[in-house]
């Protein structure tokens, strides 16, 4: 059996890994806790739903306000009001305006806050621990103080918010409150004094601006009067004056002269051309005058007798006498041609001279007309400056005049930067608490920490749950699962009845278990320790029923009850205190006098025997070893039922005599500090430990927590066993 200890630790090895990587080891170890789970996640719901229905409902209501600042005219009222474009940062500054101080103040003022209990106090009920100890130790009467004016403004101004949309210039004011009337009432009363204080500002800013404008008027008419006197003056100095709306008349003969003489320059530009050359070098004069109505038809006749003459000519000589005739005709009529063209000429000359003369004088005249425009224009210069300022001070006040006229209609008529375009209304269902969101949640996160608290507790169970923890923790072969033996399972039957009735149940198969265990260790043990950590482990029903199926096989079996203190034998076999181990340690009794059999069972029974003051040195002599030598020739198998480790010291000096050794551990209860520290008691005082034992083992629950050892109790075997 030693030789399979470090194979069945690495088995265990292996299969801790393999349970690790199973991604369903969460999911078994919530079912092993469903039962925490359940409470959690139902428990959690159920106290939020509790805590929901001692909360008092809140209503809010909500209204509307548009800010629209009033559109003063910029032109009209430049330099008396000034306007600012709505943003994000004004929108959020009003916001904090309608919360004020002050405008709460007004508002408490125009709201009645009694008979709600955040507000008022007086209308709660005492707190629910001075109602329960109040009655029972006398406590007087719960008065509460009132608020003061300034704690009552500062709690209004707690359960008012006011909210800006997005991209809006709208305010959503909001009231919190336990009564839905008031909620709407608070509300509406906080926009009320908003726009009722915008108005104000609005009026008072148009009152200043009025006054404002009231002195730039006198100050304009008052220097308009003084510059009529100023105006009146200079026309005195300058002496001139001036019809209302005619021009200077010196403007009117300069007009005229300038007319004229660019006619007269017209005039002379035409005589200059006209006496200018033309083509082939002839004066432009005479070729007019060659064209003229009295040359035309002269030059006509000289060109017909130019062609005579040439005719003539051709036939004829020079003295013929019609060429002569021709001739001469021709040279006189040449004669009268030219004269007619030099009187021509000369009228153009004329007509040139007058013309540059004419052009002359209008020049004279234009600069001296100029020269005197020049002097009168300086002269009354002081008085156009005088006039320009007196029309700019008469523009100003009649725009000054408008004004304060404007802003009466307006201070009639003003009306505040915002307005009410939704009016709270008393809400039909309560804005808080959500009850139906948070009980959601609270389930959902009840889940959540049910699953949380399975598997803190999962990893927080310091105790032995399968035999694949002994195997991994204390490198110890867990032998058997035995399971516990309950007084309904028993049914009235002693454990050894109960064993020796029920064969075929799970309990004797894992006894079975236990005794193929024994016999496939080597070495063959004649003599087996049963012991524990400490009390209730289940080791007396271990070593009873081990020693009854062992005899059912026809092995001889005794079981001694080493457990001085507390002995158990005499009400498990009724043996009603015969003698046993300590009265044949001490000599009183011979060895059969102490061993008694149990005819039925097929197994002989040593009980503890007498109680003896002194019991460790009567198992510290020499008695004891030749005890159990000889009964080791008499008996196949001796099992000896030990007290616990940690609770006598016998248990230590016991174990020794003893072949090899099972420790029981308490299924699912026994702390594994406590096992280790047991066994190492044990190996301390060198005792062989051939195992442990899982006791008490509740085989509903096992077969449900997922081990790799559930199988043991998994309903498909259940055709495997019977009662």
């Amino acid at each position: 059996m030693s030789e399979a200890v470090p194979r069945m630790h690495g088995l265990a090895l292996s299969a801790g890994r393999a349970e690790r990587a199973d991604p369903l080891v969460p999911l078994r170890a919530v079912r092993r806790h469903w039962r925490l789970a359940c409470s959690v996640a139902i428990g959690l719901p159920l106290l939020t739903g509790l805590a929901l229905s001692r909360v008092a409902p809140v209503y809010t209501a909500t209204g509307t306000l548009l800010y629209a600042p009033v559109d003063f005219n910029p032109k009209l009222l430049r330099g008396v009001l000034e306007t600012s474009q709505v943003t994000d940062s004004l929108m959020a500054s009003q916001s904090e305006v309608v919360r004020s101080l002050p405008a709460i103040d007004q508002m408490v003022g125009l709201v009645d806050f009694r008979g709600d209990p955040v507000f008022d106090p007086q209308a709660g009920r005492a707190p629910l621990w001075r109602r329960w100890f109040g009655r029972l130790f006398g406590l007087p009467a719960w008065h509460p103080k009132p608020l003061t004016r300034r704690d009552l403004i500062e709690r209004v101004r707690a359960s008012l918010r006011v909210s800006v949309p997005d991209g809006s210039q709208l305010l959503d004011v909001s009231f919190d409150s336990r009564s839905p009337a008031l909620s709407a009432a608070a509300a509406n009363a906080a926009m009320r004094v908003y726009l009722a204080r915008q108005r104000d500002a609005n009026l008072a800013v148009l009152d200043h601006a009025q006054a404002w404008l009231t002195r730039r008027a006198a100050a304009t008419a008052r220097s308009v009067e003084v510059l009529d006197v100023e105006i009146a003056r200079a026309r005195a100095r300058a002496g001139t004056e001036h019809g209302s709306g005619a021009a200077p008349l010196t403007d009117q003969e300069a007009g005229q002269l300038t007319d004229s003489l660019a006619v007269a320059e017209t005039d002379l530009a035409t005589a200059r051309a006209a006496m200018q050359r033309g083509k082939g070098g002839m004066p432009a004069a005479a070729a007019q005058a060659a064209i003229a109505a009295n040359v035309a038809p002269m030059r006509a006749r000289a060109a017909e007798l130019a062609s005579q003459l040439a005719s003539l000519s051709g036939t004829e000589g020079p003295n013929y006498p019609a060429v002569r005739a021709a001739r001469d005709a021709l040279a006189a009529l040449r004669g009268q041609i030219a004269a007619a063209t030099a009187r021509q000429m000369t009228a153009s000359r004329l007509a040139v001279r007058a013309d540059e003369a004419r052009v002359a004088t209008l020049e004279s005249a234009l600069a001296a007309l100029r020269h005197r425009t020049a002097t009168e224009s300086i002269r009354a210069a002081p008085l156009a400056s005088l006039e320009e300022q007196r029309s700019a001070e008469r523009s100003l006040l009649r725009a000054q005049t408008e004004q304060i006229g404007t802003l009466e209609s307006q201070s009639v008529l003003t009306r505040p930067d915002a307005r009410v375009i939704s009016p709270a209304t008393p809400p039909g269902s309560p804005s808080a608490p959500h009850s139906v969101l948070i009980v959601a949640g609270a389930v959902l996160l009840g889940l959540c920490l049910g699953g949380v608290a399975a598997l803190a507790a999962d990893a927080l169970d310091a105790t032995f749950r399968t035999g694949g923890d002994v195997r991994a923790d204390l490198g110890l072969p867990c032998v058997a699962l035995i399971p516990e033996l309950t007084r309904r399972t028993r049914r009235g039957l002693s454990v050894a009845d109960y064993a020796r009735l029920h064969p075929f149940s799970p309990f004797s198969e894992q006894m079975r278990a236990l005794r193929t265990s024994l016999w496939l260790d080597p070495t063959g043990p004649r003599s087996l320790a049963i012991t524990a950590a400490r009390p209730g482990e289940g080791k007396t029903t271990l070593a009873v029923s081990l020693a009854v199926s062992l005899a059912a096989g026809g092995m001889r079996i005794l079981v001694i009850d080493c457990d001085i203190r507390q002995p158990s034998f005499d009400a498990v076999f009724d043996l009603g205190g015969m003698p046993g181990l300590t009265d044949h340690l001490s000599a009183r009794v011979e060895l059969d006098g102490a061993i008694h059999p149990m005819t039925e069972l097929g197994l002989d029974v040593m009980p503890a025997g007498s109680v003896a003051t002194d019991a460790l040195s009567l198992f510290m002599s020499q008695r004891l070893p030749l005890l159990m030598t000889a009964l080791g020739q008499r008996y196949d198998l001796v099992i000896l039922d030990l007290p616990p480790v940690f609770a006598l010291a016998e248990a230590q000096v016991l174990a020794r005599v003893a072949d090899a050794t099972l420790l029981c551990v308490r299924w699912s209860d026994t702390p594994r500090r406590v096992v280790a520290a047991a066994i190492g008691l044990l190996d301390q005082a060198g005792i062989r430990l051939a195992g442990t034992v899982l006791t008490r083992v509740d085989g509903a629950r096992h077969a449900k927590a997922g081990f790799d050892d559930s199988e043991l109790y998994h309903p498909r075997y259940g055709g495997y066993f019977r009662s």
